[in-house]
């Protein structure tokens, strides 16, 4: 028996299951480098966080958000890309993407998958230099062209206005 959930096959029946007749082609970049050295150490480093974690904040006044609600796909043909305060608590947002198996794992603990607390203290012990003003939620969607076209674009953009060195990428 395996100890580990294996979430490519699971993708590639969940898939199928939606009526395409192939399993999911996982993106290829074959052209440009994945990873690129930084230039400083880490702790001299601007750190910003971009997640595709279906997470909201949840307001002072008015409702919290409906946790598990449904779908969290990004609007065809417009970048998906969503500012949250860096400083924000990790009690101030919720996960409301309903589109995971929570069967497999709990989404209640934000911080297991959007480490906001985690990340301050590795700030406050001088492990990272500093944290960006916004970390970054994308929405996740089906195409990689207009993941590459759209979302990527509009993250490189705001990673530079932010004046971010590094990028903790957590995809959910």
């Amino acid at each position: 028996m395996n100890d580990f959930v294996n979430y490519i096959e699971k993708t590639h029946a969940y898939y199928l299951r939606q009526g395409y007749k192939d399993a999911y082609q996982y993106a290829r970049n074959e052209d440009t480098p994945p990873f690129v050295r930084p230039t400083k150490p880490l702790k001299a480093c601007r750190l910003m966080l971009v997640s595709s974690a279906g997470i909201e904040i949840v307001p002072d006044d008015g409702p919290r958000p409906e946790p598990f609600r449904g779908r969290n796909i990004g609007p065809k043909g417009e970048a998906s890309v969503f500012p949250i305060p860096s400083d924000i608590k990790a009690e101030k947002l919720v996960y409301v993407s309903g589109a995971h198996n929570r069967a497999e794992c709990s989404m209640l603990d934000i911080d297991a998958f959007f480490p906001v607390t985690h990340l301050r203290a590795l700030r406050d012990e001088g492990i990272v230099g500093s944290l960006a003003e916004h970390y970054l939620r994308i929405k996740p969607r089906y195409s990689q062209r207009e993941t590459r076209e759209l979302d990527a674009p509009e993250v490189l953009r705001r990673c530079r206005e932010e004046r971010v060195d590094v990028v903790l990428l957590a995809p959910i």
